[in-house]
C-alpha cells in the first residue's frame, strides 16, 4: 500500500515538473515574440491653423474703392484687392399685375384718380403690369400697396435686387476683430453700408495633368 502511494505521489510529482516546464517555454516563447513586434505608428499631428485673414467690403464704385485702398494702406495695413459679383439690392417695387392691356388701361386710371400720380403702365409687360411706385424701404412699400388695395385691386410688393460687380479689400495676416474694433474708422472708412469678414477659403490649386508627348514627324 505504501508503495502505491510513493509510486502515486512519484508520477504527480512528474507530471507537475513537466507541466511546468512546458509552460514556462511557451511564456518564453510569447514574451519574445511580443519584445519583437515593431512600435505603434504616431498619431499624425493636426494641420496647423490657417494664418487670419480679414476683408472689408463691399465697394461698388471704382473711384471709392481706390480711396479706401489708400486709407488702408496709410494706416500700415498691406491690402489685397479683390473683384467679385454681389446680389445688389435697388429697393422694394410696388406693382398691380392685370390680364389684358383693357384692364391695365382701367387699372391705372383708377389708381391715378386716387390720387397717385406717379403710377405707370409697363409697355410690352408679359403681365401687364401697372407699376405703383419703387421704395427704399419696405414699410413704405407696404403702405403703398395697402392704399392700392383699399381700392380693390391686387397690389405686389416684390424686392428688387441685381447683380454688380463689387471690389474688397483683403488684409492678410490680420484677424476680423482687429479691424472691426475701430481701427477702420480712425483710418477715416466709415463701416456704414460696409462689412468686415473673414477672406474667402482659398480655392485648391488645380491638378497638373503631363502634356502629351507629341513624336516627331
Amino acid at each position: 500500500m505504501i508503495r502505491i502511494v510513493v509510486l502515486a505521489l512519484l508520477a504527480i510529482n512528474l507530471l507537475y515538473f513537466g507541466w511546468s516546464r512546458w509552460v514556462g517555454g511557451h511564456g518564453a516563447e510569447l514574451t519574445a515574440v511580443a519584445a519583437n513586434l515593431p512600435p505603434r505608428p504616431a498619431k499624425p499631428a493636426p494641420p496647423a491653423a490657417p494664418p487670419p485673414c480679414a476683408t472689408v467690403g463691399p465697394f461698388s464704385d471704382e473711384m471709392q474703392a481706390l480711396q479706401a485702398q489708400q486709407k488702408l494702406e496709410a494706416a500700415g495695413w498691406g491690402v489685397v484687392r479683390r473683384q467679385t459679383s454681389e446680389n445688389t439690392h435697388e429697393g422694394w417695387w410696388v406693382y398691380v399685375p392685370n390680364t389684358d392691356v383693357g384692364r391695365q388701361a382701367r387699372t391705372l386710371n383708377a389708381i391715378r384718380r386716387a390720387g397717385i400720380s406717379d403710377a405707370f403702365a409697363m409697355p410690352d409687360d408679359p403681365e401687364f403690369r401697372v407699376s405703383v411706385g419703387i421704395f427704399s424701404e419696405e414699410d413704405r412699400a407696404e403702405d403703398r400697396a395697402a392704399r392700392v388695395q383699399q381700392l380693390k385691386l391686387d397690389a405686389t410688393v416684390s424686392e428688387r435686387s441685381h447683380e454688380q460687380h463689387v471690389f474688397w479689400f483683403d488684409v492678410p495676416g490680420v484677424a476680423r476683430e482687429t479691424l472691426g474694433d475701430g481701427r477702420l474708422a480712425a483710418a477715416g472708412i466709415v463701416l456704414d453700408k460696409l462689412r468686415v469678414e473673414a477672406c474667402p477659403a482659398a480655392a485648391p490649386a488645380p491638378v497638373a495633368t503631363p502634356a502629351a508627348i507629341i513624336p516627331p514627324p
